[in-house]
This record gives structure tokens, sequence and C-alpha cells, in this order.
């Protein structure tokens, strides 16, 4: 969940712009095992600002002819994304991770950057958390690293540092390049308003909420109910989350249920209760005999 395997991230280097903010999208809304349920083309395009749906499907063409997906369609437009090779922080023998969970990586201007520029902004982060927030290197070993990396010019991978010294504080002395981490808002985790019995408030935006968010989102849409609450969405992918032991145990698959109770709501009433959804499964699920 919004967690980019460094392993993974050394796969990135022939990615276009589009295909490396796809990408990191999937990773954003994965869940532990790297399923992405219900990838929408519309959805996509809208939060990542491209216009042309035919974009989304070749970018979904693209990535898996380079083994980092493989998908199926559910309907026309969406579809079941799994990520491959991008393992949770829990399920690594030596955790080495990026956390994309950071505001930096949901702006406009982190999209609008050059797929090459992202990657090295990443590793950048990286390298320099791992070594006590600053990077040292011999300025040929540097440019060698990067002219292998991706396949450009000395002066293209200097165009890319200069671009982010809007992040880094980038000094040479005696031959080496000393890169310093700035940090900054951009840098911070994301927030949300939420809105509750004593009113309005704002707090952080995590990783796991974003991802039930994103898979309540998608299994209201598929059965066309409406939000009652700007909540419902969270709130539903929580109970994803709250039930699915025990469907496991009964031996069942934990969407399908899901979807089948919504789709009784949707036969109900097109507008989506969360507490009515809930009491429906409880009783699908015989908790309140």
């Amino acid at each position: 969940m919004s967690q980019l395997c460094y392993s993974t991230l050394l796969k990135l280097n022939t990615l276009s712009r589009t295909e490396m903010n796809v990408f990191l999208q999937f990773v954003r809304y994965q869940d532990e095992q790297g399923f992405v349920l219900g990838a929408y083309y519309k959805q996509f395009m809208k939060e990542l600002g491209f216009r042309s749906k035919q974009t989304f499907y070749n970018v979904l063409h693209s990535l898996r002819e380079k083994k980092l997906i493989t998908y199926k369609q559910n309907v026309k437009g969406d579809f079941d994304v799994t990520v491959t090779g991008n393992k949770g922080y829990a399920s690594q023998k030596k955790p080495d991770y990026i956390n994309l969970n950071r505001q930096i990586f949901q702006s406009k201007e982190f999209l609008d950057m050059k797929a090459h520029e992202k990657y090295l902004l990443i590793d950048l982060m990286r390298s320099t958390a791992v070594n006590g927030g600053i990077r040292v290197k011999r300025v040929s070993e540097f440019y060698d690293t990067y002219k292998e990396v991706f396949g450009v010019s000395v002066r293209i991978i200097r165009q890319y540092l200069h671009t982010m010294r809007k992040y880094f504080s980038v000094t040479i002395r005696e031959g080496k390049y000393y890169i310093r981490f700035l940090g900054g808002k951009l840098f911070e985790q994301p927030k949300r308003t939420l809105h509750g019995k004593k009113g309005t408030y704002t707090c952080k935006d995590s990783a796991v909420n974003q991802q039930r968010e994103y898979m309540g989102k998608v299994l209201l849409r598929r059965q066309r109910l409406a939000k009652k609450r700007e909540e419902d969405a969270l709130e539903l992918g929580k109970l994803v989350n709250q039930y699915q032991s025990r469907i496991r145990d009964m031996g069942r698959d934990v969407l399908s249920v899901f979807h089948t109770v919504l789709r009784c709501h949707a036969e109900e009433c097109v507008l989506f209760d969360i507490k009515y959804f809930h009491k429906m499964l409880r009783d699908v699920l015989g908790m309140d005999e």
C-alpha cells in the first residue's frame, strides 16, 4: 500500500512519463498482495490528467509486456490488476522500500515531471534516507551510474539534477557530490477533511485509508450506487477489512459476498446507506441470528 520496493524501482527506468504515473498509482492502491481492484480508465484519466482512454489501454498493455503487471478485464474499461514483484513491507525479509504516501507524489508537479526525473527523485529520496539524510558519491561515478540506468548523456543527467535542486541541496567538494534531502511540506503525509459529531476536522490520510477508500469507491461504482456521505466509500472499505477473515473462514470469497449484498442494496435503492448495508451484511453472514 503506497510502498514501492527498491527492486521494483530498478525496473522502471524504461517507462514513459504516463506509464510511470499509472504504475505508481497502481502501487498507491494495491493491497499487500499487489492486487488493485477495478482500475477504471475514467478514474485514472481524471486523477492523472490525460485525456484519451486509449492511452490507458496502451499503458496497461505496455506495463504487462514489461512484466510489471498482469490484469484481466472485469467489464468494459474496468480492469483488475496485479502489480508483480512489489511485495508489501511485512513480507520482505530485508525491508527496502520507498513510502509513496507523500503529497509530492499526488501533485501535478510530480505528474508533469519527466519519467527519468521521477525515478531520480525517488532514488535520491531512498539513498539519502539510508545514509543519514545525505548521499556522497564521486561526480564521475554518479554520472556513470545514471548513464547506465537511463541510457542518456551527462548533459541530460545534469538537466535532471537541476530539477532535483528544488528538493535536495547539491554541492561539490573535492570531486564528490554531496546531496542532502531538504524535505518540506510537499513531503509530508497527505491530509483529509472529515466531518464528525463535533464538527469538521483535518487529519493525516494514511495509505491504508486511501486503499480502503479506493476499494469502497470501486464496489459502489460497479453496483451504480451513489454515496449518501463523503465518508461512505472509506467506511465500506473498512467493512471489507473487518469481515474478510470471517468470510474466508466460512469458505466464501470476500468480494463475491460484498458484491452480492451491494446488488441487493441497489435493487432497493440507489443511494448507499452504510448502516443499512452493514445490517444486510451481518444478516447474510448469519451474525444477528
